[in-house]
């Protein structure tokens, strides 16, 4: 089945970060908020380069982990998801600051801030 999507998009305009790239940026958000459907958007980021490059999360959630394991599966790209550090990677973290993460040993150290 092929075709085209016609009308508005539905896209959550709300959020201050929307319409910003998170190409190879440090991605720190809560939690998931996605569905079964989260990999695949993900994966599509993936394969057209614009996938962030680590992931950052307070708990991550399944369909978030599946993201970065389908990412190395199919297109051998790591993206490293840190999660259960011991504080709020929100409240330390802001956009626009330089970060330097382990995938390997979880650790989020602040390079500069913004």
């Amino acid at each position: 089945m092929t075709g085209r999507t016609a009308g508005p998009r539905d896209i959550h305009k709300r959020h201050d970060l929307c319409g910003t790239s998170l190409r190879g940026k440090a991605f720190v958000f809560p939690f998931g908020r996605g569905s079964t459907g989260t990999p695949g958007i993900f994966l599509e980021a993936v394969r057209n380069g614009c996938a962030p490059g680590a992931i950052v999360n307070v708990k991550s959630e399944p369909m978030i982990v599946a993201c970065a394991l389908l990412a190395e599966a199919f297109f051998k790209v790591s993206i490293p998801i840190i999660d259960g550090l011991e504080k709020d990677p929100q409240e330390l973290l802001r956009t626009g600051d330089r970060v330097r993460i382990s995938g390997t040993t979880g650790i989020v150290e602040i390079l500069s801030h913004a």
